[in-house]
């Protein structure tokens, strides 16, 4: 036996390891080495003869297969590899190749993608009356329904009840709009990204004789972060392993944060009752954090009614520091402290790149982006994209920017080719036609000046064009803030455009409101663009100063998972923002909230600030903000505090 297969594992590892065949769940706490147990593991069936194209091995993330197979050839000495191994979406897209005229599918499926799906969606509502097209939500907001009720494996009705409320009165249209949806894709022989996974489970529902050649195919099975399963993955392994059982599971249920996209912790919690003899290991051993961030984390999940029991342990011996509770007058104040922190860090040797600053949502980074790039610090986003830099914050902006300057031909440009049909021949001819009209915006919306544009673009640029008008209308009274015309852009048709043409609608939108309350208390437009231009140019000179990969990082914590840092900064601890207003209401989302925080503490290694401001200058006015629920969950002893005044006057 090759000895290396053990190299580096701990007692833990290496019983999880060497488990016997048979139903095994792995529960992997934050920085427990996750990875190499699902690598080692691989390489233990090798081991003991086990076939390659035997085991099918399932992962999340392309990048996260891609560095499975590239550790598992390092362990391995021969020539074995992973024939079979993936996202759930690529393995299905595979079968769906071998086996989908099972179902109906013949040859390659043609698959589509988001703007395709919206497209196909438009035709059908094209079909419906004037009247009816009003008063349906956008054809992005109703792909998300039938997405979650494939994934969830639940009726639209009841999706919509739980998740989509104001779609309640149209139960009965959006079942109907769904029905002729999946019907087109069909006739078409098209497929989208969910098709792969209900086109798997179909397959294994088409025939016992083709259920018992997947079984026997996939003889081994692993999957990692499986807490972050949905339904109907769960279902198609469920299947796959019921007749051999070995199914080898990997995950921690304190780490579940993707419910919106149709994660359901319980197939992790329940893993135990659908399969009885599996045994149970808990990777417990972290190799990241002190001992005082994981005292805190343990106390976080205590909070969580629904978990599975496992305690964190330091390996280091190192005590470190206590996490910080750091008290502040203001949202203003919690980004002078960041930008004054971060400077005293970085002079004394600590690198950017070991620096992050976490948030629950979007909007919170906003004023941290303006004080490190004032400071000439570098930092980047991790969504890839800093705040203004992002697709909905740009199509705001081009609104603004036409309000005070129409003939900024590069933002309208910007908003006509969000027009549908509007191509750019047709965007370029409509610009050309307008250098010689006195107000740009009433030429919009007249019948005689469109009528050389593309008839089925007429009502979009139309629509523009009253947005503008209006919006020109509220900004010329002269007491309208900023933040009141984001609220108009967003209220005045922009709304349907972003559930439309963009992913992510809600957060977008969230984003939006969030954004129009920030500036509230702005009334110059013109000095507020201009802002806008000195933090772009500062950005600049910021990133400039050091090499691409060295930056502070800047990150929502959902996109922060499996990363990790040596200081972190976790934004605006209030009530009514972590956890968020909407997820309070529920002890599902409550649950899942305090899972989020123990995911950010888990991120840091050796020190852990949690900022509390004390009231938001958003809206005009100092508005008061209170503790996050959980700071009291957590109790004073594990957590030192410390008070900033910035004296910023």
């Amino acid at each position: 036996m090759d000895s290396r297969i053990f190299d580096g594992l701990n007692p833990e590892q290496k019983e999880a390891v060497m488990a016997p065949d048979g139903p095994a769940l792995v529960l992997a706490g934050a920085g427990s080495g996750k990875t190499r147990v699902l690598t080692h593991r691989v390489a233990w069936l090798f081991e003991k003869g086990v076939p390659a194209h035997r085991v099918l091995v399932l992962t999340f993330t392309k990048k996260a297969s891609r560095v499975m197979q590239q550790r598992l050839r390092d362990l391995l000495t021969g020539p074995q590899v992973l024939l079979w191994s993936g996202t759930f979406h690529h393995v299905g897209y595979r079968l769906l190749r071998e086996f989908g005229n099972r179902i109906g599918f013949s040859g390659t499926p043609v698959v589509i993608d988001r703007e395709d799906q919206i497209d196909l969606v438009k035709t059908v509502l094209a079909g419906m009356t004037e009247s009816a097209r009003k008063e349906m939500a956008p054809a992005g907001t109703i792909l998300n329904v039938i997405s979650l009720s494939k994934n969830l494996q639940t009726p639209v009705e009841d999706v919509i009840c739980d998740r989509f409320p104001s779609l309640i009165p149209h139960i009965e249209e959006v079942s109907r709009i769904e029905t002729e949806y999946e019907g087109r894709k069909k006739a078409a022989r098209l497929a989208d990204f969910d098709d792969l996974l209900t086109g798997w489970l179909a397959i294994l529902e088409s025939g016992q004789d083709v259920l018992e050649v997947l079984r026997k195919r996939f003889r081994f099975i692993l999957v990692d972060e499986y807490q972050d399963t949905n339904p109907l993955q769960a279902r198609i392994l469920d299947l796959l392993a019921s007749e051999h059982k070995s199914l080898f599971v990997v995950g921690d249920d304190s780490q579940s944060i993707y419910s919106f996209r149709g994660a359901h912790v319980e197939n992790i919690l329940t893993f135990p009752e659908r399969y009885p003899d599996a045994c149970i290991y808990r990777l417990e051993t972290n190799y990241r954090s002190t001992p005082p961030i994981l005292d805190l984390a343990n106390r976080i999940i205590l909070g969580n009614e629904r978990r599975i029991e496992k305690t964190l342990r330091a390996y280091q011996e190192n005590k470190g520091q206590s996490p910080q509770a750091v008290g502040l007058y203001s949202d203003a104040d919690q980004a002078h402290y960041i930008g004054s922190t971060v400077e005293q860090l970085l002079d004394g040797g600590t690198l950017p790149a070991e620096i992050a600053i976490l948030y629950r949502s979007h909007y919170l980074s906003l004023p941290v982006q303006f004080e490190l790039a004032r400071r000439k610090i570098p930092f980047s986003v991790t969504s890839g994209l800093r705040f203004y830099e992002q697709a909905h914050i740009k199509d705001v902006l081009a609104h603004l920017r036409l309000i005070q300057n129409p003939r900024d031909y590069l933002a309208l440009t910007r908003l006509l080719r969000m027009i549908p049909r509007m191509g750019e021949r047709s965007a370029e001819k409509l610009l050309k036609a307008l250098g010689s009209v006195d107000d740009v915006f009433v030429a919009l919306t007249e019948d005689s000046f469109l009528k050389t544009s593309p008839g089925l673009a007429r009502e979009g640029i139309k629509k523009l064009g009253e947005r503008l008008v209006s919006l020109r209308s509220i900004h010329q009274k002269g007491d309208a803030t900023v933040g009141v015309l984001v609220m108009e852009i967003l209220e005045n048709g922009y709304r349907r455009d972003l559930y439309d043409i963009r992913e992510d609608p809600e957060d977008r939108e969230s984003d939006l409101a969030a954004f129009a309350e920030q500036l509230d208390e702005l009334t110059d437009l013109e000095g507020f663009l201009g802002e806008i231009t000195l933090l772009e140019n500062l950005e600049e000179m910021a990133l400039a100063k050091s090499s691409e990969p060295d930056r502070v990082v800047l990150s929502t914590i959902h996109q922060a998972k499996g990363l990790e840092w040596d200081q972190v900064f976790l934004l605006s601890m209030n009530e009514g923002i972590f956890p968020s207003e909407k997820s309070a209401a529920r002890s599902r989302d409550l649950e899942e909230e305090r899972r989020l925080f123990y995911v950010a503490v888990t991120r840091a290694r050796k020190e852990l600030m949690l900022c509390v401001p004390e009231s938001s200058s958003s809206r005009g006015r100092a508005e008061r903000l209170y503790p996050s629920r959980f700071l009291s969950e957590i109790g004073p002893d594990l957590l030192s505090e410390v008070r900033y005044e910035s004296w910023n006057f």
